[in-house]
């Protein structure tokens, strides 16, 4: 059963800032294996922006649900063609949750959408 949806847009500019200027700042906005998935990449600001509107997208998708902070949410990314959502909050540990989430990037802009699923158990 859907839950939710969430979208969010950023610009890229603002996350190339923080990774010149603050890059201490990273560590309060993204969890360890983020910034080490995006240090990987040719533009890791760009990849850090598409990971936070990831985040934002979830918790959107969510608000029906449980109110979330980002940092309550981890994007991983275990294949090429697929992300994985870890929540940190035990009040949603109980529900199995599936998320489909898109990520996408223009120069300016990064912007993610998600599909929050709640998987039901048979009886």
């Amino acid at each position: 059963m859907i839950v939710g949806v969430g979208t969010d847009i950023e610009s890229i500019s603002r996350f190339r800032k923080l990774w010149i200027s603050k890059p201490s700042i990273l560590s309060k906005l993204f969890y360890k294996s983020e910034v080490d998935y995006a240090i990987n990449k040719e533009k890791p600001w760009e990849t850090l922006a598409g990971i936070w509107c990831a985040k934002e997208s979830v918790v959107k998708s969510l608000s029906s649900v449980h109110s979330l902070n980002v940092k309550e949410v981890e994007i991983g990314k275990p294949s090429p063609e697929k992300y994985q959502v870890n929540l940190s909050i035990s009040e949603l540990e109980e529900k199995e949750f599936l998320f489909w989430i898109s990520i996408s990037h223009s120069r300016e802009y990064a912007t993610a959408f998600c599909v929050a699923e709640v998987l039901m158990k048979c009886p």
